[in-house]
């Protein structure tokens, strides 16, 4: 990669540079070492996104881990360039926050990875990768979530991750109306996936009868498609939404919150 320079011009270079010059180069190489720490980040991630574990016989659960998506997105070395739109150096540091934090936290105290695997994997190549792709989801199911923990584990600094967590799920909400009044267009897993976030989302905050009421929509999404299978539902996302079925048909109040709350973060 061709390194660039930047020159700062000075009345008289005898002298010692003066506060102005200064400024302009401190200020060219923070953003030099910004644009860097960018550069690593992604780097991390594609490796991240791109691991192949070794081959073995599959079981059922394991098979249902190389979902459609996933498989989609193994084929491209460079799973980022699929982002629906690019980040801002926010959206950056809470994507960063949610694969290097939330999704390890995740793994370890969640019971939907009551199963042998690798279950970080999982999460990034189908919760992740399916957000990647679909700025409404990467919206409510990461940025989201993670402003949500972050809220959780710094109470005392909350104004801005405040204000994302409204601006982030009226996105999400504005998408899913829109998408669910187009009569013509047929329910997809995008849709489900939407309406699950934002039921999780609900859960973390304690409004319960809110996420009841996105559960409810998307068990009628599931039924007027004609099931799980038919719908497409795989891996991670039928668990997450076979989880809530069942609290939601045998266990009206008991939802349990330390583990949605988790579950949230996925």
């Amino acid at each position: 990669m061709a390194r660039k320079f930047q020159f700062v011009a000075v009345s008289n270079p005898t002298e010692a540079p003066s506060s102005e010059s200064k400024k302009s180069a401190y200020s060219h190489a923070f953003r030099q070492a910004h644009a860097k720490r960018r550069r690593e980040q992604m780097e991390r991630y594609r490796k991240e996104m791109t691991y192949s574990p070794p081959e073995k016989t599959l079981d059922n659960s394991e098979r249902a881990i190389l979902s459609p998506w996933s498989q989609t997105l193994n084929g491209n070395k460079d799973p980022f360039s699929a982002l629906a739109r690019p980040l801002s150096s926010a959206e950056y540091f809470l994507l960063d926050h949610y694969v290097h934090v939330v999704v390890p936290l995740t793994v370890g105290h969640c019971g939907l990875f009551d199963y042998p695997g690798d279950h970080k994997a999982q999460l990034l190549r189908e919760w992740v990768a399916l957000a990647i792709i679909d700025d409404a989801l990467m919206v409510a199911a990461v940025l989201l979530s993670t402003c949500r923990y972050i809220l959780r584990s710094r109470p005392d600094n909350n104004t801005v991750f405040l204000q994302l967590t409204l601006q982030y799920k009226q996105t999400c909400l504005q998408t899913l109306r829109h998408e669910m009044s187009r009569v013509s267009a047929p329910i997809n897993i995008m849709t489900v996936a939407k309406a699950i976030a934002l039921a999780l989302d609900e859960v973390t905050v304690g409004e319960h009868n809110i996420a009841r009421k996105h559960l409810k929509g998307v068990l009628a999404m599931v039924t007027f498609s004609g099931g799980v299978e038919k719908l497409g539902l795989t891996g991670i996302l039928e668990r997450m939404y076979r989880k809530f079925m069942e609290i939601f048909e045998f266990n009206d109040s008991g939802m349990d919150v330390s583990c949605n709350e988790t579950i949230t973060q996925c």
